[in-house]
């Protein structure tokens, strides 16, 4: 299964040496902040970025662009993260733009496809789900779409599991019906006690993981849980 490590904006330079030598033989995606995405580099892990400008090139002063990550090893690319849309208001056609830069360098999109407890209870027909699915270009060759439910993001409210299976089924059936080749992966509320109920979730390919991520002791145990099935 996929495992993403999303550390956002922790750590210093000490602590993240310390944290590539534990993960240093781990099978994951780990996302540090950018000055640390070259002390990433020898391990079995793949590097992500947790970002990508929408603009390929040019005069944009602090921003990074799809190629320059290209330059730096970087595999995988977040792109929608809820907290890029609800800190810096960025809308789906910011993300079809990011998108298509990845896309075209190489890099695999990690496309945040988001929803809110108001669109969790009154949305049943998913239209906001769709809606952010349509900022995916119909040429992309393959794609990870990872759904966040934003009310569950660092919190300890009980997971939907059949909404989350509901959920995931409609995105898999969306990206079916556009031939986009692709994996579908979950984030929000994990930790290593519901993990393997996760697991058992329909169209699930495998976990986002942000605070779950940052305590290593918690991380290991989520590790162990998602890799069980690969020793059987």
């Amino acid at each position: 299964m996929i495992l993403v490590l999303n550390l956002k904006m922790n750590f210093t330079k000490e602590t993240i040496l310390k944290y590539e030598k534990c993960i240093h033989d781990k099978d994951v995606i780990v996302m540090p902040q950018y000055p640390y995405l070259l002390l990433f580099r020898k391990g079995v892990y793949s590097l992500g970025s947790q970002d990508v400008s929408k603009f390929a090139k040019g005069s944009y002063t602090g921003e990074v662009c799809a190629k320059g990550l290209k330059g730096l090893g970087v595999k995988y690319c977040l792109v929608g993260h809820s907290e890029r849309k609800e800190y810096f208001n960025e809308t789906v056609n910011d993300s079809r733009l990011k998108i298509q830069n990845l896309n075209d360098v190489g890099i695999v999109p990690i496309y945040c496809v988001t929803q809110n407890f108001e669109e969790y209870k009154n949305d049943l027909d998913l239209k906001s789900i769709e809606m952010q699915l349509e900022g995916i270009p119909d040429y992309t060759r393959y794609i990870i779409i990872a759904f966040e439910p934003t009310w569950l993001i660092g919190q300890n409210s009980k997971i939907d599991y059949k909404h989350v299976e509901k959920v995931l089924i409609r995105i898999k059936d969306y990206l079916i019906e556009k031939n986009i080749n692709h994996s579908i992966i979950y984030g929000g509320g994990i930790n290593s006690e519901n993990i393997e109920d996760l697991k058992k979730i329909q169209c699930n390919d495998g976990f986002i993981l942000s605070s779950s991520a940052i305590d290593l002791s918690e991380f290991v145990k989520i590790y162990d849980h998602v890799n069980k099935q690969r020793c059987l």
